[in-house]
C-alpha cells in the first residue's frame, strides 16, 4: 500500500506533536540557528547602509579628499601643506575635476555683544557647497567676489546662530573673531543624520558648529601665511573619481619628490572596499550560524534514529502490507524538513521580532530584507534534508521479518 506525500505530511506532523517535549529540543536549535543568520546579516547589511549614508551626505562617491599622512613618519620633512601657488598648479593639471576646495581651519573664539562661543571657522572658496552639496538657509555663501577682495565676509552654521544670536536675525550683524570684524551674509543649512554613538542623536552636529570665512581673507588678513591644510575635489561622477584619485595622488607625490606625506582619499573606492569588506563578514558570520545550524541539525539526525528504533515494528508492518520503501523514505524525510521549517519560521519571526532591540542595544540601524528571510529558510530547510537524509534511508532498507521481530 503506497503512502501519498499527504499522508506522509500528515504521519510527519502527528508524530512531531505527539512528541511535544522531543520536537521542542529539537527545534530551538534550529530557531537560535535562523534567528543568529537573521541578526547578523541585517547587523552587517545596516552597518553597511549607514557607512554609505554618511559617504551621500559629506559630498557623495565622487568626492575626493586630500590631507596629511599621519601615518608617514616624514624622515625628510617635506611640506605638510599646500601653497596657493601648489594648489593653482594642480588645479591646472586635473581639468576633469568639477569642483576644487583648499581648506584652511583654526579653532577661534567668535563674540558677539557679550556672547562668545568657541567652534571652528574655515577658510574656504564658492565650491565648497559644490562639493559638500551643503548650501545655505538663509542669506548666500561666499561668492568669488568675496574671494577676489578678501572680504571680511563670514557664514555661520545653525549652532553658532542659537549660541550668539538666539531668536535674532543674525544676517548684517557683525561678529569678531581674532580681533577681526565680520559680517555675516548667511546661515547654512541644518544637518542632521541619526547618530550611531551612545549620546549622539545627531553625527553630523558638528557641522552645524562651523563657520565659513573666504579663503584669502583668512590667508590675508588672519594668520598671514597661505599654508593650506586640506583639499577635496570632485569628479564628474564616482565612476571617474578613482581614476582622478590616481592621477592627483601622482601630481602630489612628484611635487613632494616621491614622499607620501598626504593621504588622497576617493569615496568611491572606500564604498568598493567597505562592498567587500561586508561580503567577507557576511560569509564568517554565515559559516559561524551555519556551524549552530549544523549542531541543531546532528540533533535531529540522532533524535530521528532513535525514533526508528522506536518504531521499527511499525516500519515493518508498513513494509508487509504494502508499503513500498521510498514511502518510508520520503515518511521521515519529510518529518525532519517539518521540523527545521517549522524552526526556521519561528527562528525567522524571533529574529525580525529582536531587531529593533538588539538596534537599540548597539546603537546601530539594522536592516533586514526578503532575501536574508529566504537566505535563512533554506538554509534552515537545506540542514534538515542533510539531517533527514541518512535516517530516512535507514529506516527504508530495513528488512520487514526482522523489523517485525524487533523487540
Amino acid at each position: 500500500m503506497a503512502i501519498s506525500l499527504k499522508e506522509s505530511i500528515y504521519f510527519g506532523f502527528s508524530d512531531f506533536w505527539s512528541r511535544k517535549v522531543r520536537s521542542l529540543v529539537t527545534i530551538i536549535g534550529i530557531i537560535l540557528g535562523t534567528m543568529s543568520i537573521i541578526v547578523v546579516l541585517s547587523l552587517v547589511n545596516g552597518i553597511n547602509k549607514q557607512t554609505l549614508q554618511w559617504m551621500m551626505e559629506r559630498g557623495g562617491l565622487s568626492k575626493i579628499t586630500v590631507r596629511r599622512n599621519w601615518r608617514y613618519d616624514n624622515p625628510n620633512n617635506a611640506r605638510t601643506y599646500f601653497t596657493w601657488k601648489e594648489i593653482k598648479f594642480i588645479r591646472s593639471l586635473v581639468p576633469e575635476a568639477k569642483y576644487m576646495n583648499p581648506q584652511k581651519n583654526y579653532w577661534l573664539r567668535h563674540s558677539y555683544e557679550d556672547k562668545e562661543y568657541n567652534c571652528s571657522i574655515n577658510g574656504v572658496l564658492p565650491d565648497f557647497t559644490k562639493i559638500e552639496e551643503w548650501d545655505t538657509e538663509n542669506g548666500r555663501f561666499i561668492s568669488e567676489f568675496d574671494v577676489n577682495q578678501s572680504n571680511d565676509v563670514i557664514v555661520i552654521g545653525t549652532m553658532v546662530k542659537e549660541e550668539l544670536f538666539g531668536n535674532k536675525n543674525p544676517l548684517g550683524q557683525f561678529i569678531t573673531v581674532h580681533g577681526r570684524r565680520l559680517q555675516v551674509i548667511g546661515i547654512m543649512k541644518h544637518r542632521y543624520m541619526k547618530g550611531n554613538n551612545i549620546g549622539n542623536e545627531n553625527a553630523l552636529s558638528y557641522l552645524n558648529r562651523r563657520t565659513f570665512i573666504p579663503l584669502s581673507t583668512m590667508i590675508h588678513k588672519g594668520t598671514g601665511d597661505d599654508n593650506i591644510s586640506t583639499l577635496a575635489l570632485k569628479a564628474h561622477d564616482a565612476e571617474s573619481a578613482p581614476e582622478l584619485r590616481k592621477k592627483l595622488e601622482a601630481i602630489i607625490l612628484n611635487l613632494r619628490h616621491g614622499e607620501p606625506v598626504f593621504m588622497i582619499e576617493s569615496a568611491q573606492e572606500e564604498a568598493e572596499e567597505m562592498a567587500q569588506s561586508q561580503k567577507t563578514f557576511q560569509i564568517i558570520f554565515f559559516i559561524i550560524s551555519i556551524i549552530s545550524l549544523l549542531v541543531g541539525g546532528i540533533v535531529i539526525a540522532n533524535i530521528m534514529l532513535a525514533s526508528i528504533q522506536e518504531r521499527t515494528r511499525e516500519i515493518g508492518i508498513r513494509l508487509t502490507v504494502g508499503a513500498r520503501r521510498r514511502d518510508i523514505f520520503i515518511q521521515f524525510l519529510v518529518q525532519t524538513v517539518l521540523i527545521t521549517f517549522i524552526g526556521g519560521i519561528l527562528g525567522t519571526l524571533v529574529g525580525l521580532s529582536i531587531l529593533e532591540m538588539v538596534s537599540g542595544y548597539l546603537e546601530i540601524k539594522l536592516i533586514a530584507e526578503l532575501s536574508m528571510v529566504l537566505i535563512a529558510l533554506t538554509v534552515s530547510v537545506g540542514i534538515g534534508l542533510l539531517a533527514g537524509i541518512i535516517p530516512a534511508i535507514m529506516a527504508s532498507k530495513l528488512n520487514p521479518v526482522e523489523a517485525l521481530r524487533y523487540e
